[in-house]
């Protein structure tokens, strides 16, 4: 279950990373605290987690790579690697959403008195 954890962790902290790039502080420590919600045991935490990365997969990560890509196509540069890696990212955002289910299941079937 490590695993899991790690990969939303990551995944976060890549969005918190976006924003900090552009400087909007606030939404940055906003992403980069939110992996904090792991340690509550309740499965709507979990569930809130990977709305915020879905959501974040389309409108951070899917609307910078059109933006890019369009800057890219418009100065008659190569973009294709630039697609590449930006699939990858939605990918692995994607991804690391999904691995929040094993987090619920785990947590479900573990024993109240263990």
């Amino acid at each position: 279950m490590w695993w899991r954890v790690l990969l939303i962790f990551l995944a976060y902290l890549l969005v918190g990373a976006h924003f900090l790039r552009y400087e909007q502080y606030e939404f940055a420590i906003g992403f980069a605290l939110a992996p904090i919600l792991l340690f509550i045991k309740a499965s709507w935490s979990t569930r809130l987690l990977q709305i915020g990365l879905l959501v974040s997969a389309i409108l951070v990560w899917g609307v910078s790579a059109y933006d890019y890509i369009q800057i890219r196509i418009a100065m008659g540069e190569p973009w294709l690697r630039l697609s590449i890696i930006m699939s990858g990212v939605i990918l692995f955002t994607c991804l690391a959403a999904a691995s929040g289910n094993g987090i619920i299941k785990k947590r479900r079937n573990r024993s109240p008195f263990a």
